[in-house]
């Protein structure tokens, strides 16, 4: 009786007597890729894989709910993720354990076209997730692995056999298993995510280019989740990164923006960074992102006021076929391709009001309609955004939306012009000149001439950092042998202004804030006089001892020149 009901069953039947299996219906030596005569018999401890078989027996029989998940090795070797119920039932005037097996996920649903064209297509797929020197997983709807090719192997450190039934958390750790549960979960809606990604393995880290896809049955119905992962550590490694760093500049200022930076980089809000053109804010974005769990990401930049405003939208949310005239096919917008990174929205004040309202709704929500698009797309990106315009002032003449103001305005960052932090000059000159050198192939770095440094200071830059960078890479270019000569733009000597910033934290008393201001005064006079300290000091009527004692408050670049 026992044989003939166990042989109509689509679940793994087996009885165990001593050790030894006694009985085994079809389904459970196939399951097990055994002949019957190979299976019956035996001790089940003797077979391939079986002492971990005989462990899951052993302990779903002594625990409450008599049954269990367990993953254990077929005959081939290859690791699958059981379903086990057992319980010790009479037989044959003693007792015996009976069990019955069947696969948590029936793996070759993924090769299913072997079914109509036989072995052919998992031969190849088999060869291809071998040798293939990219990582390549499978995890089923529980989002356990149930496959993983050599490589992950090789990279993990680990066999198979300690992957295999693990979850992301179980390999990776709490926090990047949590981050990772979040992908799987969205692919098992439907979503394929490509993102990149870095992971401690082995106590270093590792930086991986994912693409995640959904596994789907021949009904459609989504199955589980395929993986391919490339390391690309070393690529991220050799990408070019700023030096920016809040030690780097001897500019109050500029230690000031950088503690502000640290504090944005350390948390995942919005920030608005804001300042004349050419100061630096995409650079500082750069280095905020460098700087934030995010730096393992992708780093992506728009600048709103070059895009044609026709094609802003496509090129922020992307477009689906035939959204317009000439959309062939789908692309996915760079809020999608900053997923698990960061996008800096350059001059976010020229936006369109319309596109301006669908950037508010996808910074509270979180999620999209592409262009021509029905289907919601959410993503995990980060938002900075920068402009030169005063964001307060656009919105009072209705140019920009309050809303998306206080939205974006969650931390600002004001980035100073270069002519209230020329303290700096000389180390961002030898700064530009070196990277331009190396982007030259320079066989070595110019030396920058010391009268060079003292007029590039005493220039008034009102492009700011861009425009030192351009006369510097001139310079760079006409450059033969020797010193590095820079011919330093002419001295706008004729305004009669001056332009002071100070800052206004709490806590600051009149008298530091009196200082501030006359130290920027003397050190304008200084550089309208061409570095003459006696002049300067006839200029703002102060004796020389009181503007040395103003300028030794600077750099030190204001003591060297003519008295």
């Amino acid at each position: 009786m026992f044989s003939r009901l166990s042989e109509i069953l689509d679940h793994g039947v087996l009885v165990v007597k001593d050790g030894i299996v006694v009985q085994a219906n079809r389904a459970l030596v196939e399951l097990f890729g055994y002949e019957s005569q190979e299976f019956v018999g035996h001790k089940i401890t003797d077979l391939p894989g079986g002492a971990d078989l005989a462990s899951a027996l052993d302990k779903v029989v002594k625990q409450a709910e008599k049954s269990l998940e367990a993953t254990v090795r077929r005959k081939d070797g290859r690791p699958i993720r059981l379903k086990i119920r057992a319980e010790i039932v009479p037989f044959n005037g003693t007792a015996a354990m009976m069990a019955v097996i069947s696969e948590k996920i029936a793996i070759d649903q993924v090769y299913e076209p072997r079914r109509t064209s036989g072995e052919r297509f998992r031969s190849i797929f088999d060869s291809v997730f071998d040798a293939a020197p990219d990582v390549i997983f499978i995890k089923d709807r529980d989002l356990r692995f149930v496959e993983v090719n050599p490589a992950m192997e090789r990279i993990l450190g680990l066999p198979a056999s300690r992957i295999i039934g693990k979850k992301a958390e179980d390999i990776f750790g709490r926090e990047a298993g949590e981050r990772i549960t979040g992908w799987d979960l969205r692919v098992l809606q439907g979503e394929t995510l490509e993102k990149e990604h870095a992971l401690v393995v082995a106590g270093e880290r590792v930086t991986f280019l994912d693409v995640r896809m959904p596994l789907r049955n021949s009904t459609g119905k989504i199955i589980g989740i395929c993986g391919i992962s490339r390391d690309i550590t070393e690529r991220k490694q050799l990408a070019p990164r700023d030096a920016l760093s809040p030690q780097a500049y001897p500019s109050r200022s500029m230690h000031q923006i950088m503690s502000l930076a640290s504090q944005a980089a350390a948390s995942d809000s919005i920030v608005l960074l804001q300042g004349e053109s050419g100061t630096g804010k995409d650079y500082l974005a750069r280095w905020i992102h460098d700087h934030s769990p995010r730096a393992s990401g992708p780093f992506l930049t728009i600048n709103c006021a070059t895009v044609p405003q026709a094609l802003a939208e496509s090129e922020l949310f992307g477009h689906e076929a035939g959204a317009f005239t000439g959309a062939k096919n789908r692309k996915r917008g760079l809020l999608e391709l900053a997923e698990g990174g960061t996008l800096l929205l350059n001059e976010i004040g020229e936006l369109s009001r319309s596109l301006q309202s669908k950037l508010l709704v996808f910074l509270d929500s979180r999620s999209f309609l592409r262009l021509g698009g029905e289907k919601s797309v959410q993503v995990d990106a980060r938002i900075l955004a920068a402009t030169h315009r005063d964001l307060k002032a656009e919105v009072a003449e209705g140019r920009f939306l309050e809303a998306l103001f206080y939205r974006l305005n969650v931390f600002s960052i004001c980035m100073p012009p270069l002519r209230e932090r020329s303290e700096d000059i000389p180390t961002l000159a030898l700064e530009i000149v070196a990277k331009i050198a190396m982007d030259m192939n320079l066989p070595e770095i110019p030396p920058l001439a010391a009268s060079s440094i003292k007029r590039l200071g005493n220039y008034h830059w009102p492009g700011n950092v861009r425009e030192l960078r351009n006369v510097l890479e001139r310079g760079v270019i006409l450059w033969k042998r020797g010193r590095l000569d820079i011919d330093v733009p002419s001295r706008d000597s004729e305004a009669d202004f001056l332009t002071l910033k100070l800052s206004f934290p709490s806590g600051r008393t009149l008298r530091s804030m009196i200082e501030e201001a006359a130290t920027s005064i003397c050190r304008e006079a200084v550089r309208r006089s061409g570095g003459n300290k006696k002049a300067a000091a006839r200029l703002v009527g102060v004796s020389r001892d009181s503007l040395y004692r103003y300028l030794r408050a600077t750099s030190p670049l204001y003591l060297v020149g003519e008295d």
